[in-house]
């Protein structure tokens, strides 16, 4: 079972973490798993202070820590009634207290922004470090303000590497859970090509007769899933942030060829994280 761990969903008590928060309660009712609420205390960093800091410090942050856990549990009670989450606040590092969990759950989500430190830990580094290294998906949630009408839609990008094909696998799953349609899509370079010439057609013949192959497998596997597949002309990170707009869900592998998933990786993940307008999944 793809879902046969908990769901772990990290907070640092802003806004965007509590919708991370009820995105991944809704998630771990779809896939009848259980959801891990988990904040990380960061303990003031030794470099940076040549004083004991007062306990009174602890003592506020681990108030704050509880208040943030208690209103997400609220949060995830709203979006799912019956669920029962399971909080830990862990003295810990953002990156490593997720990479951690990573190991033991089938899924981690975190919010793209939200306040302090640990903020841009997840938006920065531990985004990054996840994405690399992570065991388990990463649910990257943006704060879409007013609450997104669903459009019935997953989109996957692939490129051909195993990893794409891996994340082709998890959307198809998600997608069947969610019952909704999935839009697979594969992005190319037609630099060198005039649509008019006859190696422009050969081209996109050649990467649709490709793409075919593993969304057939799927189809065979899964016949009740519906499935559009699109060739596009256009940067992968462009048109991962174009099928967002219309996407409840954007899924992509860690690594790959270049393409979609190779750009999540380096100097554009950053321009990946936030260009895409719905929720997006990294899959390892």
């Amino acid at each position: 079972m793809r879902y046969s761990e908990a769901i772990t969903v990290g907070i640092d008590g802003s806004s965007n973490a509590l919708g991370a928060v009820s995105w991944a309660a809704h998630a771990a009712t779809i896939h009848q798993t259980t959801l891990d609420i988990v904040f990380a205390l960061e303990t003031a960093a030794p470099p940076l202070i040549d004083y004991a800091v007062p306990e009174v410090y602890f003592d506020a942050a681990r108030m704050y820590a509880k208040a943030a856990v208690e209103t997400a549990v609220q949060t995830a009670k709203v979006e799912s009634p019956d669920i029962e989450p399971r909080t830990h606040i862990v003295v810990d590092s953002a990156r490593s207290a997720l990479l951690s969990r990573s190991r033991s759950s089938s899924m981690v989500v975190v919010g793209a922004t939200g306040t302090g430190r640990l903020t841009a830990a997840l938006v920065g580094s531990v985004a990054t470090a996840l994405a690399s290294h992570s065991v388990c998906p990463l649910a990257v949630i943006r704060d879409a303000g007013e609450q997104a009408r669903p459009t019935g839609r997953v989109t996957v990008g692939v490129d051909g590497s195993p990893e794409s094909l891996e994340a082709l696998d998890w959307a198809a799953h998600e997608a069947t859970d969610r019952a909704a349609q999935l839009v697979v899509i594969s992005a190319w370079n037609s630099s060198g090509f005039q649509q008019s010439d006859k190696a422009f057609a050969a081209a996109e013949r050649e990467i649709e007769s490709a793409l075919a192959i593993p969304v057939n497998a799927i189809t065979r596997r899964l016949p009740r899933l519906r499935v559009t597949t699109q060739v596009v002309d256009d940067a992968p990170v462009a048109a991962l942030a174009k099928a967002s707009e219309d996407s409840d869900l954007v899924i992509v592998g860690s690594r790959g060829r270049g393409g979609f998933t190779g750009l999540l990786l380096g100097s554009t993940s950053q321009g990946a994280l936030f260009s895409t307008r719905c929720p997006l999944i990294i899959v390892p």
